[in-house]
């Protein structure tokens, strides 16, 4: 088995792989370890023969209801575009509870609604058509994707909907720095389910464990939760409260501006670059890598109301402002360069002055 490949040749747990809680649990290295616990009436697994299952398993299409739960133990960040706007809808979702709506039809077909109280936002791509809906202000963005793009920008900017897409990045690296357990006895959105769990060995993590829950019957992730060290309830919590295992039909996937909504150019490239920022980098491996930002044409780190949630400090890096949780620590440069890890402030310090 090509363990280092699992869950990456499915296009269905790639689009939506997510920008900022990626990067921090991103980073599962696996050492594969036998359970023997059985109930439920489902066969042993392995953990090697469970992902092994989970790699081959095909994807045709599926469509849900997920609940996302994100408690970082971070404050709600301000607008970090320097515009008058709120947070967009996307970013939303890396804090608080939200009710998310996911489709799935294919490589070419998907389509995500976050419900609101009174509202909805919603990405619909089908073929090289992309629109991006907010039913509050009733503006339609829409961009035709290129025929063969180098990287698919939503798999690069899309945030966690999917407890597939974050098993993804969990299980994108394997290597012996994790030790990893199969249970059996779950059951998530009325499907019985085996759990995986992940243990790093390394302290210099503040991930404690990863748990992901895989459907005994498709072999697809219906749940993660990510815990951090010495808390009993999940930072993360991304979970399946209904799933069907067909493939919707195309009405799902096309959108049309309806009557009197204002229509706006969705530039991939610039405004994908809003959202997340530009030139990703990666310090480090495994648990203790950290991700960089370079937000200096993004972010107005000036902004007021950033400032006064930032604890001001320095060092050979230079100045700027960390934020800090149980789970994750955020330094932000006075010169604009973000750096973020499920890991202690030094790691961001070393991370900035390389």
């Amino acid at each position: 088995m090509n363990v280092p490949s699992v869950l990456t040749r499915h296009r269905a747990l790639r689009w939506l792989v997510p920008a900022g809680i990626g990067g921090i649990v991103a980073v599962a290295s696996v050492v594969l370890q036998t359970d023997t616990t059985q109930s439920r009436g489902l066969p042993r697994m392995t953990p090697a023969a469970l992902l092994a299952d989970v790699q081959a398993a095909p994807t045709t299409g599926f469509s849900g209801t997920v609940l996302s739960r994100v408690s970082l133990g971070l404050p709600e960040l301000p607008s970090l575009g320097g515009g008058s706007g709120d947070r967009t809808p996307l970013t939303a979702l890396l804090s608080g509870s939200h009710t998310v709506q996911v489709w799935y039809g294919g490589a070419d077909e998907q389509r995500v609604a976050l419900l609101g109280a009174l509202d909805e936002t919603d990405i619909f791509r089908s073929g090289r058509q992309l629109w991006l809906w907010n039913s509050s202000d009733r503006v339609a963005q829409h961009a035709v994707l290129p025929a063969r793009p180098a990287s698919d920008p939503i798999a690069s900017a899309a945030p966690t909907v999917s407890p597939s897409a974050l098993a993804s990045q969990v299980l994108a690296a394997v290597s012996p720095t994790t030790q990893v357990q199969v249970r059996t006895g779950e059951r998530i959105a009325d499907r019985n389910a085996y759990e995986l769990t992940l243990t790093p060995r390394t302290s210099a993590t503040r991930v404690a464990s990863v748990q992901i829950s895989v459907d005994a019957s498709t072999k697809l992730p219906l749940a993660v939760r990510v815990y951090a060290r010495g808390s009993s309830s999940p930072s993360i919590d991304v979970a399946f409260t209904s799933v069907r295992f067909t493939a919707p039909a195309t009405t799902f996937f096309t959108f049309s501006p309806p009557s009197g909504a204002a229509v706006r150019p969705l530039e991939v490239g610039a405004d994908i670059a809003r959202m997340v920022g530009t030139g990703t980098r990666v310090v480090g491996s495994g648990w203790t890598r950290v991700v960089e930002l370079d937000t200096r044409k993004a972010v107005n780190v000036s902004h007021g109301e950033l400032k006064q949630l930032l604890t001001p400090v320095s060092g050979r890096w230079g100045s700027g402002g960390l934020l800090q949780s149980s789970l994750v620590s955020v330094l932000v440069t006075s010169k604009g360069r973000i750096f973020a890890g499920a890991v202690d402030p030094a790691a961001l310090y070393a991370a900035a002055a390389k």
